[in-house]
């Protein structure tokens, strides 16, 4: 058996603005850090094997951090493919300000829904996520580097995209998304076949550093 455990980064100041930010570079904001370090904190009576992250500094940094409070001394890994959808128009602006500078794009996105709006914006579809994320996760699975368990620091909508498509369509449903400095953990059996065995956890997190998480259950595309 192995496990991987899939984390959102924490809050970034794009997050903190409501603005979407897809492979823009936001760091995280104070609250993200603290976030971070409370997911490290609880990992820090398991074994922890091998770290990768999204280059983007609000992944990278958020491994870092966990990484460091869960006791972690190893090398942290880099990987292109584990970083966000691209936004296409999106990117940079908060919603509000979409609705002012191209409301009619604004309509026909939320007409046809997330899944197939993505094209409509010049954003990366689900289907080109999968073609770089899926890969990476098995290579991850697959490497001895990872050995019995590793973490994985990355962003919520490519996770949504990935868990959906190895889950089913009730995960993470709508407009949901893994909240930041959520724990994800899937297992992997000696056939090969995954299970999700816990999805978007944030009981680690006291209350009061949760703020934003509501954003993520809107009924507009969240803040990545």
């Amino acid at each position: 058996m192995r496990e991987l455990i899939i984390i959102r980064h924490g809050q970034s100041t794009a997050n903190a603005d409501g603005i979407w930010q897809g492979q823009l570079d936001y760091p995280l904001s104070e609250l993200g850090r603290e976030q971070a370090r409370f997911a490290g904190e609880a990992l820090a009576n398991e074994r922890l094997d091998a770290f990768y992250a999204s280059p983007l500094s609000r992944a990278f940094e958020t491994a870092e951090i966990i990484a460091e409070a869960a006791g972690y001394r190893g090398e942290i890994f880099a990987v292109p493919a584990l970083t966000e959808r691209s936004g296409g128009l999106f990117e940079g602006n908060t919603w509000a300000e979409r609705e002012q500078t191209m409301p009619d794009v604004v309509a026909k996105f939320r007409e046809v829904g997330e899944e197939r709006g993505w094209s409509l914006i010049g954003a990366e579809t689900d289907e080109e996520i999968l073609a770089r994320f899926a890969p990476a996760i098995e290579e991850i699975l697959a490497s001895e580097l990872s050995g019995e368990r590793a973490v994985v620091v990355s962003h919520g909508g490519v996770m949504r995209a990935f868990l959906r498509q190895k889950f089913g369509p009730d995960v993470l449903s709508g407009t949901e998304r893994a909240p930041n400095a959520s724990i994800t953990r899937i297992q992997r059996n000696g056939t090969g076949s995954l299970s999700l065995f816990e999805l978007a956890s944030t009981g680690h997190i006291p209350p009061r550093f949760e703020e934003g998480r509501a954003a993520a259950r809107t009924g507009e595309p969240a803040s990545e």
